[in-house]
């Protein structure tokens, strides 16, 4: 109830967030916007209440296909992502829970290494946001020991380290290895695809720099470099 709250009121464009959650609650669009904020939370905490009790049978059906989807490739991948990242999983972290709503955005928790996921989503988008939403986690964790400096505030939109960290799961999780285990082409915010540098997409230009036979520390600090470069234009 508290995400679709937030993600109604929320105005960064890069996430499109308010657009979300009118497509998936068409009752939602005609609020009154002469409303206060306080009666537009009462109408949405009506509609999404009503949604859930018509859904319950649903969502139980779905948490039981979404675990048997990425139980195949759980051990696997987390193994792979851990050595390429080159970086052990946290001693204190040995479960990532995903919890399964009727919701239209994904989002992830990185405090308490947790996300979200909505219903309805078909197999091989099940399985590419598992992956994407799993990788932000271990990358972080990646993230303190290369720069123990950046405030925790960064991890999170707006800001560059965030921007950042969205954009590398399309170069990472679409070459090897994880292009081999994976039949998902990893696709990341809209936003990020039109951004030019010249004549050339800033995000092909960062393909380039992750498909280099430099070491992961490498190509996360010659991406952010690229990348900060891009933003500061």
């Amino acid at each position: 109830m508290g995400l679709i709250k937030w993600a109604y009121f929320v105005k960064d464009e890069t996430l499109s967030l308010h657009d979300c959650v009118i497509n998936y609650f068409k009752e939602l669009d005609n609020i009154d916007l002469n409303l206060s904020n306080k009666e537009i939370k009462e109408i949405i905490e009506k509609v999404v209440t009503d949604k859930y009790k018509k859904n319950e049978n649903i969502l139980k059906s779905e948490v039981n296909r979404y675990n048997d989807l990425w139980k195949k490739y759980n051990d696997k991948y987390f193994e792979t992502l851990s050595s390429y990242l080159n970086i052990e999983w946290p001693k204190n972290i040995s479960i990532i829970n995903a919890t399964v709503g009727l919701i239209p955005v994904f989002p992830r928790y990185l405090d308490d290494f947790s996300f979200s996921i909505g219903t309805g989503v078909d197999d091989l988008k099940l399985l590419e946001v598992c992956a994407h939403e799993t990788l932000h986690f271990l990358w972080f964790e990646k993230w303190k020991q290369i720069h123990p400096e950046t405030p925790r505030r960064e991890y999170d939109s707006p800001y560059l380290v965030w921007k950042y960290s969205e954009m590398v799961t399309d170069p990472i999780l679409n070459n090897k290895p994880f292009s081999d285990m994976f039949e998902f082409t990893e696709h990341g915010y809209d936003s990020f695809y039109e951004l030019k540098d010249g004549n050339e997409k800033v995000m092909d230009k960062l393909r380039k720099i992750y498909s280099t036979g430099k070491s992961t520390e490498e190509k996360i600090e010659n991406g952010f470099k690229y990348i900060n470069s891009i933003f500061k234009k």
